[in-house]
């Protein structure tokens, strides 16, 4: 993956996996377009800025991320996340979704660290040493994926409307009321 560069040095990677979220993000529409929007203003204010002022406007989310080495997390509004590594003026962006979205693909992916190359302009996924003993075989792997690309597949089918004729039976009492 190439990488953007902009002002004092900050270098910009986007995992093959952040552009489908910020593709389907767009694609959905409504608060997930306007979140989408939110990171593209965050990516050109990075890209544009010569201090560090734009990058301290960010909206952090209260708890740190301990599960990844240097991941952060962006509160993009409407219960949407963006997460990303960060280590000095390089920023890997890895997902954006919905806080519970982005909850699930970190859980799944603890323990990952993301080494830089800035000479050759890549960047290499590294299991920390600590995390060893969770890692698992190939070929659960690969379910693993599977798995995970099935779910936001089904997630992405659902909307408001759905969601509420599911659950709008169990708020309501006997006789009509709530």
């Amino acid at each position: 993956m190439m990488p953007r560069e902009g002002g004092r040095g900050i270098v910009l990677y986007k995992t093959p996996l952040f552009k489908r979220c910020l593709d389907d993000l767009r694609r959905k529409g409504g608060t997930a377009s306007d979140a989408a929007e939110r990171i593209d203003i965050i990516l050109r204010n990075l890209l544009q800025s010569e201090d560090n002022t734009e990058r301290e406007k960010f909206r952090y989310t209260r708890n740190g991320e301990y599960r990844i080495r240097h991941c952060k997390k962006i509160s993009l509004g409407c219960g949407y996340r963006l997460v990303f590594i960060q280590k000095d003026s390089c920023y890997v962006l890895l997902y954006a979704g919905t806080h519970d979205d982005c909850f699930r693909w970190i859980e799944r992916n603890k323990g990952l660290s993301y080494e830089v190359d800035n000479t050759t302009l890549t960047i290499s996924v590294v299991q920390d040493a600590d995390e060893g003993a969770d890692v698992l075989p190939e070929d659960l792997l690969e379910v693993q994926k599977f798995v995970e690309q099935h779910e936001q597949k089904l997630m992405g089918q659902l909307d408001d409307d759905l969601l509420a004729r599911i659950f709008s039976g169990w708020c309501r009492k006997e006789g009509g009321g709530f």
